[in-house]
Parts: structure tokens; sequence; C-alpha cells
């Protein structure tokens, strides 16, 4: 039985770069991934700390995503909301795998899902699994992001995420082609975009990690038209880490009724657990956990602080159990495991 992770911490967490914190302090002692764990992560959460303390260090405000190594399991985000109807800490799970597939590939790592394999993309690799470091984010919101959907979006959608008739002068007006299963429905959730931070990397996993331009080649005039407009928006966009750039935090549509309800993905093994949920190299979480985020970054913006995303890659949370320890031992002990 795996030992219980984290020990009973009686005062603040400073912020993750301060001597003293660990940012494995934060993690969970189970994982569940087979239904919404947000509720219960942040009760077990808040059963140990009042605050995070990660807001407002140095003008900066942080959130943290601890990610196993092995990324074919899941991760933990946790962040803070300050005032409102939804202040307190909270914690949800979150996926950073990268792209996957069922059969090996050349340089792809392995991993094991309910005892099925499957193979993923390490990070040096495009669409491979999140790399470990501090990135500045922001809601795509059409307040000041220009939207792209690189697929076919309703109108509902495209009404949504339209550009304001009027935009205050010392807004920059910012850039991104996504995707509209990365909003969820019946939700005024948005993607959040992830940016290196370049000058932040001291202290972190990112700091030593190899960064350079790998603009994308061979484009149609079509994407090339989109990549004028990204690079207008933002000149440093296509520099990154091992080349890579694009990270973005979203969701997916597998919570939707009608998909749950759709014989044509009857026995698809991403409705029933949500490691199998793909991400091609960005962070994934729930819906409902994606709008608190929103909300978090917003809050923060509105301080004037800056915002940022540290990604912490631990062993910590390499096969940890999807129970609490007393559904274990429950379980062990002949019973039926609790929820």
């Amino acid at each position: 039985m795996m030992k219980i992770l984290v020990a009973c911490l009686l005062c603040a967490a400073p912020a993750a770069g301060e001597e003293g914190f660990k940012p494995e302090s934060l993690a969970p002692a189970y994982l569940p991934v087979d239904r919404p764990a947000q509720p219960e992560l942040t009760a077990a959460l808040r059963g140990r700390l009042t605050t995070l303390g990660l807001n407002g260090k140095n003008k900066t405000s942080r959130a943290l995503l601890l990610l196993p190594r092995d990324r074919s399991g899941a991760g933990a985000l946790s962040f803070e909301i300050e005032k409102g109807a939804r202040a307190g800490i909270y914690q949800c799970e979150a996926l950073g795998r990268g792209e996957t597939a069922r059969e090996p590939r050349e340089q792809w790592e392995s991993g094991l899902i309910g005892g099925a394999t499957i193979y993923y993309v390490p990070m040096r690799l495009p669409g491979g699994a999140t790399v470990p470091g501090v990135y500045d984010i922001r809601n795509i919101s059409p307040e000041i992001y220009d939207v792209h959907f690189l697929n076919q979006a309703d109108e509902a959608l495209l009404a949504r995420t339209a550009r304001p008739k009027k935009t205050p002068k010392k807004v920059k007006r910012r850039f991104s082609a996504v995707w509209s299963h990365w909003y969820p429905k019946n939700s005024l959730a948005v993607p959040v975009d992830m940016l290196w931070a370049a000058d932040a990397q001291t202290g972190s996993q990112g700091q030593g990690v190899p960064v350079f331009e790998r603009p994308p080649q061979g484009l149609t005039p079509e994407q090339g038209s989109l990549r004028a407009r990204q690079l207008s928006a933002d000149p440093g966009y296509y520099r990154g880490p091992y080349g890579r750039h694009g990270f973005a935090v979203h969701t997916d549509r597998w919570e939707d009724p009608e998909r749950l309800g759709d014989p044509a993905y009857e026995g698809r093994p991403e409705k029933h657990d949500f490691r199998w949920r793909d991400t091609s190299g960005c962070v994934k979480l729930r819906p409902a956990c994606l709008e608190l985020f929103n909300e978090f970054i917003a809050e923060q913006e509105g301080k004037r602080r800056r915002v940022q995303l540290e990604v912490y890659e631990t062993p910590l949370l390499d096969g940890l159990p999807a129970e609490p320890p007393s559904a274990q031992r429950d379980e062990a002990a002949g019973g039926e495991p609790k929820n």
C-alpha cells in the first residue's frame, strides 16, 4: 500500500521559489480518475492549509501544477482565489502527457493506464509531455484575444468569442488559433495561453532547459497567414523549450451529456478514466476546474499582478492510488471500495 505522501502542514506555504517550501508538499495522497476530483482534492488540501502563499509575491501570482514523471498518470493543479463567493484554495486533477498511441513508436516512452500499455511523446519533441518550468498565463478571452478556430465552430461559440465592438486603447490585442472543443458547452470557461517565461526560470525545473526557435515549415498559404498573425501579436511565439511552442491549458468535450450517451463512443476509455484523454502537448483540466482557473487568472490580473503557472515534475505522483487510504483498506479487507 502506498504511504501517505504529505505531512499535515500547520502554517501557510510560501511561494514555490522560496527557501523551505517544497512543491511536493501539495501532492495529494490519492487521485481519482473515474469522477471529477476537484471537490474532494480541494477539501483534503483545505484540511491542511488555509492559503498556498503563492499569490502576490513580488507582484507575481502563481498556480502550481504537479505532474508525475510517468506521464501515463494524472497530476494535480493548485491555485488560490482571494475574494468573492468562491474565495479559497483549490486543487484538481490535470494531465500533461502529450500525444499518445497504443502501439510503440520510435523515441516514445511507455506507461500503464489500468494495466494497459500506452506510449507517449517525450517532452523534448513537438506534441510531447508538458515541459517543467514557469509559464506566463492568460485567459484566451475575446476582450484581449483575436480567436481563430482550427476546426468548425457552431454559431453560438463564434458569437461568444467574437471581438468586442469596443476595446480599451491600453489593451494589447493578442492572437490565438484554438480548437472549438476547448470551450465546454454550458460553461463560460475559456482555454488559457501558456508562454514560456524566459526571465523566471531561476530556481525552477525549467532552469537550464534548452530554449530555441523552431518556426513551422512547409506551410500552406492559409497556414502562413495564421503564422504571420501570430508573430504580429507575439514576436517570440515560436521560441520555447526544445523549440516547442503553442502551449495551452484547456478542456475537452468528453463530459458533454450528448457524447456520453452517443453509441458511437460506447466503450471508449476516455469516458470512464480521465488518464486516457489526449493532451497533444498541452495541459488538460475538467471543465469545472478550468472555469475556476479562469477566475483565478482574471482576479490576479485585476490586481495588476503577473500571473504564472509553475510546472513541477515529481516521482511522488507515479502510481498514485485512485482511492483514499480508507477505501484501499476496505477493499483489501474484502469490502467494496468507497467513492
